[in-house]
């Protein structure tokens, strides 16, 4: 009895240090496997000119490469964001893979209405083809950020999951955040039925924001000099 005492005494000392675990490790490694498999379906998509002029091909197929840019920024900034969270994650419950699943879901299913844009682009006779494709794009993108939204509150109220107490204020925040990255995605959804190309432009807009939001951050320090943790 005495020895736990001990024990809870000393961590309650020390809230800010770091517990060493690595149960998260096979979350985030079959997570970076997925995203790598959904960047290089992109690609695939990308077209080859087999005959004619080279550059009056390309010129015509446009679509295809903004299409890929967009979903290519879509990926990374899932998956900068992704690495943040996970460096602040210790350990794991079924709950949480389950709600990664859920993101992963979204992430694979990204390249199919990508190519679907692209081709729905070039046909200018078929605008609803367009409308259904950038809808399907935005449901994509959606059911990421309510995965995200919800794993990262899920986070914020369990923080023995992470490495420190203090990384649930910053789960809350991210998760509001991911929250509210829906609006623009809905309204880039909305834009669609005036013009699927300005629809695609707003896609990939919405990452370039998650990106430069990501890079602003730094991983916290555990402890300071005076004893204290360091808060970004």
């Amino acid at each position: 009895m005495s020895r736990k005492r001990k024990v809870g005494g000393a961590a309650a000392q020390h809230p800010e240090r770091e517990i060493p675990s690595n149960e998260s490790d096979r979350v985030e490694m079959f997570t970076d496997g997925v995203f790598a498999i959904a960047i290089t379906l992109l690609v695939l998509d990308l077209p080859v000119p087999s005959s004619g002029s080279l550059p009056d091909v390309l010129m015509e197929k446009w679509p295809s490469f903004v299409a890929y840019l967009a979903a290519f920024l879509t990926i990374a900034g899932i998956w900068v964001h992704h690495h943040t969270v996970f460096e602040r994650v210790a350990r794991v419950e079924p709950a949480i893979v389950l709600l990664n699943l859920l993101l992963l879901l979204g992430v694979s299913l990204l390249p199919w209405p990508t190519a679907l844009v692209a081709e729905s682009i070039q046909n200018e006779a078929a605008h609803w083809n367009g409308i259904v494709a950038c809808g399907l794009f935005a449901l994509a993108a959606l059911v990421v950020m309510i995965s995200w939204s919800a794993m990262t509150a899920l986070l914020s109220r369990r923080p023995h999951l992470l490495r420190r107490p203090h990384d649930a204020v910053w789960m809350r925040r991210s998760s509001i955040e991911a929250a509210v990255a829906g609006i623009p995605v809905l309204i880039a959804f909305a834009t669609s039925f005036v013009n699927p190309v300005i629809s695609l432009a707003l896609y990939g807009a919405i990452p370039v924001y998650f990106l430069f939001s990501t890079s602003r951050r730094r991983p916290r320090s555990p402890v300071g000099p005076s004893g204290s943790g360091i808060h970004d």
